[in-house]
């Protein structure tokens, strides 16, 4: 390499290095923490939404006075909604977001958003631990109710049915199959039922058709399609057609 080339190059080096190093700030944050920027009050309300084991937030630029984002990715590992159901992944990239002002005790909300992108995995351990919880602290007519994800869309269920007239005790037991609708919903298709007792047949299904949809994603902050579900190897991934992916951007992580 002749002295020439080498200057240039070490040139070019000099101007693009604060360029890479601003490309890939990164901000890491631990427990309990002030925010001090508009993206750091951000990371603070996907926290305080999500209640992670962590999560990383990638923005192209801090939000503006009127909290516009042009591009946004965030991954959330073990994240927990309600305080019961926990999901082991959720990916979004959206892009030209408008945001509702993060405020105490204000939720996420999205005002619009051009675009988004949506992976979530929920592990069947998981599903079923939230079940446990909801059905005994409920006095609903299902108990002891276990779920299966059976490849390539499907679960299987297994659980005791309460009839309060005449007073009976089901073991119910279904094989089905799940479908998105409309891009917002996941149904139950194709249900195959097995109960101990045939003349309760149709009250189990009832049952079930209450259930329906059970997943329902419109009150999602962000504007979201789904268009993939796959199950298999004990989780079940749900997604739009397009997958969320990152981009070099100022990154804020968050561990619990």
């Amino acid at each position: 390499m002749g002295r020439k080339t080498g200057t240039i190059l070490a040139f070019l080096l000099l101007i693009c290095f604060p360029l890479l190093a601003a490309a890939q700030e990164v901000h890491d944050f631990k427990g309990n923490f002030t925010p001090g920027t508009r993206g750091e009050e951000l990371l603070k309300t996907l926290v305080n939404y999500t209640d992670p084991d962590s999560v990383e937030l990638v923005l192209d630029g801090e939000p503006d006075e009127s909290w516009n984002v042009r591009n946004l990715f965030f991954h959330v590992r073990g994240g927990r909604f309600a305080g019961k159901i926990r999901v082991e992944e959720i990916a979004l990239s959206a892009s030209f977001v408008s945001l509702v002002p993060p405020g105490e005790g204000r939720k996420l909300a999205v005002k619009q958003a051009m675009r988004s992108n949506l992976e979530v995995i929920l592990l069947e351990s998981d599903v079923n631990g939230a079940i446990r919880m909801f059905t005994s602290e409920k006095d609903g007519d299902w108990k002891d109710v276990s779920v299966r994800f059976i490849p390539p869309r499907n679960l299987e269920a297994r659980g005791r049915y309460h009839v309060k007239d005449p007073g009976l005790v089901i073991l119910a037991e279904v094989s089905t199959g799940l479908a998105i609708r409309e891009g917002r919903e996941i149904w139950l298709e194709d249900t195959r039922l097995e109960i101990n007792n045939a003349e309760q047949t149709a009250t189990v299904r009832e049952a079930i058709e209450k259930l329906q949809p059970v997943v329902d994603i419109r009150k999602f902050p962000f504007p979201v399609t789904l268009a993939v579900l796959k199950t298999g190897n004990g989780r079940l991934e749900i997604a739009s057609r397009t997958r969320p992916c990152p981009f070099d951007g100022i990154t804020y992580r968050y561990s619990r």
